[in-house]
């Protein structure tokens, strides 16, 4: 896991911290959530899926003393660069929240599910379907996992399974 004090997952508990407090549903999504959920990789930014008002969410990280980069199109907080990921982006919608170590993540199934859906529509999103065979080893995940995976990503999940138990 990331730790404790590193940069990025303080700034993911920090975003997560200032949209609970003004009420926004905006859980961390991309490599936190995959490390929060037990695969351990290196990343450097903080995705957030805003389920509802871009403005408001973008208001709500400047109010908190975010920085908006315009060229780059993000927030830094510090050296943190922070994605704010609107919903035609993340698909398939994810429904179910989690909370780890303080941080509003999208559930496992959610995660697997973006993942998937990217990593398989998207060539140059190879590192998703990294991901997705990371979550299923961390998490010993077997085709019993299978029904919580969204019907249209349930053959690749399977496959990705099998794959992984034959490794």
């Amino acid at each position: 896991m990331l730790e404790k004090r590193g940069a990025v997952l303080e700034t993911a508990r920090r975003v997560s911290d200032v949209f609970r407090r003004a009420g926004i549903d905006a859980p961390i999504i991309g490599g936190v959530a995959v490390v929060l959920h037990g695969h351990v990789r290196t990343t450097v930014d903080v995705d957030v899926y805003v389920a509802s008002d871009l403005e408001e969410a973008a208001g709500a990280l400047e109010d908190a003393g975010l920085k908006f980069d315009a060229n780059k199109r993000e927030f830094l907080a510090g050296k943190v660069p922070v994605h704010l990921i609107e919903p035609r982006l993340a698909q398939p919608t994810p429904k179910r929240r989690s909370e780890i170590e303080e941080i509003t993540t999208v559930s496992l199934a959610d995660l697997i599910n973006l993942k998937l859906k990217t990593g398989t529509t998207r060539v140059v999103r190879a590192q998703d379907l990294a991901d997705v065979i990371g979550l299923i080893r961390a998490n010993n995940l077997t085709a019993t996992f299978a029904p919580r995976i969204a019907k249209e990503l349930r053959s690749e999940f399977k496959r990705l399974v099998k794959a992984v138990a034959e490794s």
